[in-house]
């Protein structure tokens, strides 16, 4: 394995950690929005220093990578999957967080050698690019192919522009303030053939989720898709949990700076660490029982 994998020379960019106890085993770790290389090294130290190796991938924004969150392509997972095959490791796990937690399980549906998901904040459906100020665009977080993949659309920002959608948000929610965001996704048509079909995968799977996910109804995607997977009769492992008292800053070891954008934190901040410290030994267990 080379340390670093560039999107010129590769197809994908990554940093390469190897393990120092489970040489069969390598995890394609992710972080979400707005994660440039450092955080998602400093991140994934964690799961390196149990010593398993990693592989910390970029899907956006990182030097040389596209700056907007739109027609990422699932290619990336599959030629990074496919290098740690060549190299001898039989169990290729994935992890991700927010908008990297979609691509995780998207990615784990569609690449039947991925053998984990670790997919901390999720969403289940792949919608299109999030956009504020501007107009909607329709185009697909994901592509597959060279083409968009399948996706839902922000249907009241669409019909009602920023500000009125904004005015409307302001007018009807009083309780959950900073959550406008989270309002784009519970205000979406959420389309089938959007949805990522978990039930496709061949992984055990752990989903964790905040119960009030002030970006987006992260716990909702939780149920719906333990939901999906228990009917249809899911053989593989599966956890689901979900934190009373957290942030959508699961999985990460943020700055103080941070976790002034979060109600939660601000509301429960030794609750929320807690949450963090339990997630971590949440992904660990889960980890140590992978066979």
């Amino acid at each position: 394995m080379k340390s670093f994998y560039s999107l010129k020379e590769d197809g994908f960019q990554a940093y390469w950690f190897e393990g120092t106890v489970h040489k069969d085993k390598a995890i394609i770790w992710m972080h979400g929005s707005g994660m440039n290389e450092k955080h998602c090294i400093a991140d994934s130290e964690y799961i390196r220093k149990a010593g398993y190796s990693v592989l910390v991938l970029g899907f956006y924004l990182w030097k040389g990578m596209p700056k907007q969150m739109r027609g990422i392509p699932v290619e990336y997972v599959m030629k990074a999957a496919a290098e740690l095959k060549k190299n001898g490791y039989k169990k290729i796990g994935i992890h991700g967080i927010s908008s990297g937690a979609a691509y995780a399980l998207l990615c784990a549906s569609l690449i039947p050698e991925i053998s984990l998901v670790l997919s901390i904040c999720p969403f289940d459906y792949v919608m299109e690019e999030p956009v504020i100020f501007r107009k909607p665009t329709g185009r697909s977080w994901f592509s597959l192919e060279g083409r968009d993949y399948p996706c839902s659309l922000f249907t009241s920002q669409r019909r009602d522009g920023f500000f009125r959608s904004l005015l409307a948000y302001k007018k009807q929610d009083y309780e959950h303030h900073n959550e406008y965001l989270r309002s784009f996704y519970e205000n979406a048509e959420l389309r089938e053939e959007s949805r990522i079909k978990v039930e496709n995968m061949k992984a055990d799977v752990l989903l964790i989720a905040p119960e009030r996910d002030s970006q987006w109804p992260s716990p909702d995607a939780v149920r719906r898709m333990r939901k999906v997977l228990e009917n249809a009769g899911y053989p593989y492992r599966m956890r689901t949990v979900i934190y009373p008292h957290a942030s959508h800053l699961l999985g990460t070891y943020p700055p103080e700076s941070w976790k002034k954008a979060f109600p939660a934190e601000k509301k429960w901040p030794e609750e929320c660490n807690q949450s963090r410290i339990d997630c971590f030994g949440e992904e660990m267990r889960f980890l140590e029982e992978w066979k």
